[in-house]
């Protein structure tokens, strides 16, 4: 099988395949996939899956919050130049937190009292590290609003699943239940283990968070996409990026 793999703005590579996953593609023109995020027809694909297209799109990702040597990393975070794999950034979806039911991003955006969103992507209603992250944001929710920023949790389950999360941890933003996974696939959220992985959450979907900036509409800032179910940034590196953002145009 012939494939194009097409490295955005650096040129293309025209390889010979047989048998091979996105990963193996990857590794013929010397990359990472730590570094790198693969599409196909416009959307992020695992580097396990199996390679069935015939034009590959690698976008190469920049380590830390700003493109500025001197500014210092974040490591848990990545950037990328062009669209960090994100399908669009709007999205309405059926709330079980605080705020208004369905949380809108773009009304959050529209609101003056949020300069940033913070969205958290998690892995599934049973996920320990994921109810331990929103008890974490939730006891520090305080710090997110000295910044002006808002966060949305993103549980891909059904509204009913979501309710029985506030009901246990009573958090004070919102928590949207995306039940199709529409929203997760909007934005690029892993999953490994092929079919298995996006089948059955729990095995295969990896957490994200996003960071947006809602200053002058929606404009997607920096993201991060786990590679294992704990792979996830800190508090305290989420608040550090978020006060990247809002230093940047100062």
């Amino acid at each position: 099988m012939n494939v194009t793999v097409e490295v955005v703005g650096e040129g293309s590579h025209d390889l010979e395949v047989e048998d091979a996953t996105y990963a193996d593609l990857l590794a013929a023109v010397d990359l990472s996939p730590h570094e790198v995020s693969v599409m196909v027809d416009g959307r992020p694909v695992p580097e396990d899956q199996p390679v069935e297209a015939d034009h590959v799109k690698v976008l190469r990702l920049i380590k830390g919050g700003s493109d500025e040597a001197d500014a210092g990393p974040i490591p848990e975070f990545d950037r990328e130049r062009r669209g960090l794999g994100v399908s669009a950034l709007d999205f309405e979806l059926p709330n079980a937190g605080a705020g208004p039911d369905p949380v809108v991003l773009s009304d959050l955006a529209a609101d003056p009292d949020n300069d940033a969103i913070v969205v958290f992507f998690h892995r599934d209603y049973r996920c320990r590290n994921c109810r331990e992250q929103v008890e974490e944001v939730a006891d520090r929710y305080g710090e997110f609003r000295d910044r002006d920023a808002a966060v949305v949790s993103v549980l891909p389950e059904p509204k009913a699943k979501a309710e029985k999360w506030q009901k246990k941890f009573h958090l004070p933003f919102a928590l949207a239940a995306d039940e199709e996974k529409s929203v997760a696939d909007q934005y690029g959220q892993p999953t490994r283990f092929g079919a298995l992985g996006k089948r059955l959450d729990i095995v295969g979907r990896m957490p994200e968070t996003a960071i947006l900036d809602a200053r002058d509409g929606l404009e997607l800032f920096a993201v991060h996409r786990g590679d294992k179910p704990a792979d996830r940034p800190s508090t305290d590196d989420v608040l550090a990026m978020v006060d990247r953002m809002l230093e940047a145009d100062e």
